[in-house]
């Protein structure tokens, strides 16, 4: 309820700032907090690969096919840029540090973690920070199911060469 009171209060599109700093904030403070069964180096390529995907998949997507776009504006703004360096590497590294290693534990805390990722982009939307044009949320939905395991896989194989 608090959520609608805000964006009466505030331009369409500009709740977007307070509620993704909150949500980074909070995320950089459980991952400096949380127990560690990751290197540095490891968090590093995480952080690395996180954005990566995030910003090619949403360059793609978003600005050149036009499906979704952030920040209330069409054109890539640094705000949204800055967050995408940021928050998501760090949900990225929440997710890899507390992962099972055995696949079939994997597997509930995969479907959790789609769960996750889709009611945070619903959040997302409701805030004003994403806006879908031709995107639907159960697309985001699919996506996650595929992209969680990749992440996995990545950073196995990537563990692999340096233990």
């Amino acid at each position: 309820m608090k959520l609608i009171k805000l964006q009466l209060i505030l331009p369409k599109g500009q709740i977007f700032l307070e509620y993704t700093y909150i949500v980074t904030a909070i995320l950089a403070i459980l991952v400096w907090f949380m127990p560690k069964r990751m290197k540095r180096s490891d968090m590093l390529v995480i952080w690395i690969f996180v954005s990566y995907i995030e910003i090619v998949v949403d360059l793609f997507l978003g600005h050149l096919v036009g499906l979704y776009y952030f920040v209330g504006e069409t054109q890539i703004s640094p705000e949204a840029l800055g967050l995408k360096l940021i928050m998501s590497p760090l949900f990225g590294i929440i997710f890899i540090n507390f992962m099972p290693k055995k696949f079939l534990h994997f597997i509930p805390y995969w479907l959790v973690w789609v769960i996750i990722s889709t009611v945070f982009e619903w959040t997302t939307v409701l805030s004003g920070y994403l806006t879908y044009s031709e995107w639907k949320l159960w697309y985001s939905f699919l996506f996650y199911i595929v992209a969680i395991p990749v992440t996995r896989w990545f950073y196995y194989y990537v563990k692999a060469d340096h233990p």
